[in-house]
This record gives C-alpha cells, sequence and structure tokens, in this order.
C-alpha cells in the first residue's frame, strides 16, 4: 500500500484544483443529481402512475365549436359548446365488436354556449375499442359539420 502525499491508503495524490475548477464541478454534480432524480420520479410515474388500458383523448369539429372528451378510466364522456351561434352540440360514441363499429350513444348537449357540458358515465367492459367525434347539432339537420373519429379503449 503506497500513499502519495500522506493520503488514504490506495490513492493516489491529485495537484489541488483552482476554487473555480471546484464549483464548476460542484455545479455539474448537482445538475446531474437533478436531472437524474427527474429522470427517475418521471419513470416512476410512468410505472405506477395509470393503469395500463388506460386511454383518453379529446377532439373538436374543424371550427372547434364543438368538442367531446374521453376518459378510458370510469369510461366519462363529456360534450362541450364552445360557440355562441344558436345550435347545440352532439357527441357520437360507438364500440367495436366482433370487427364492427356500433353506433352505442348520441350525447346532446343544447343547454347552449353559456351551460356547463353534458357528461355521461359509461360502463363499458375493460379493453373494449371506442371510437367518438364531435358534431354540431340541431333539430332539423342532426348531426353536422363534424370531426372525425377519434379511436380509444374503454
Amino acid at each position: 500500500m503506497t500513499a502519495t502525499g500522506g493520503g488514504h491508503p490506495g490513492l493516489t495524490h491529485r495537484p489541488p484544483q483552482s476554487r473555480i475548477e471546484e464549483e464548476e464541478n460542484t455545479v455539474r454534480i448537482r445538475n446531474l443529481a437533478a436531472a437524474l432524480g427527474t429522470a427517475g420520479a418521471i419513470g416512476t410515474s410512468l410505472l405506477v402512475g395509470a393503469p395500463a388500458a388506460s386511454a383518453d383523448g379529446s377532439v373538436c369539429n374543424p371550427g372547434c365549436e364543438a368538442a367531446v372528451d374521453f376518459q378510458s378510466y370510469g369510461e366519462v364522456f363529456v360534450v362541450h359548446d364552445y360557440a355562441s351561434n344558436g345550435v347545440g352540440t352532439i357527441g357520437q360514441f360507438d364500440i367495436k365488436s366482433g370487427g364492427v363499429w356500433y353506433p352505442y350513444d348520441d350525447v346532446v348537449n343544447a343547454k347552449g354556449y353559456d351551460a356547463a357540458p353534458v357528461t355521461v358515465d359509461y360502463e363499458i367492459a375493460e379493453g373494449t375499442a371506442v371510437r367518438y367525434r364531435a358534431c354540431q347539432h340541431n333539430s332539423s339537420k342532426g348531426a353536422f359539420d363534424c370531426g372525425g373519429w377519434h379511436t380509444d379503449t374503454a
């Protein structure tokens, strides 16, 4: 066991660093520790944050006057009216069974722009494929100016 400079046996002596080099190294170590801590927290939240089958989404019609949200955990469907234009909104909700899409529910929000959205809580088997879209709606035209279908899993 040899030691130089009277230090711990087995360690070699380094020339002393300048104070600036020591501070730069300290900052690098702190930044690395913070980055590793953040990465670990993100990784942990990804592993334990949400159920494996969870898929949430929001879509709107082309002008975004009508919008729908779907939360797969609990199967909650929300229909919004974002325009004071004299027409309501409708959220169309389908389920897939045996490779075929079936209309499940059409949720009309005729409350108007200033009212709260319409919320429906479904009971759909976990893992069921669902799709939904948002449209404007009135009694004479029915659903019109619809957005594209968005596919998720209940």
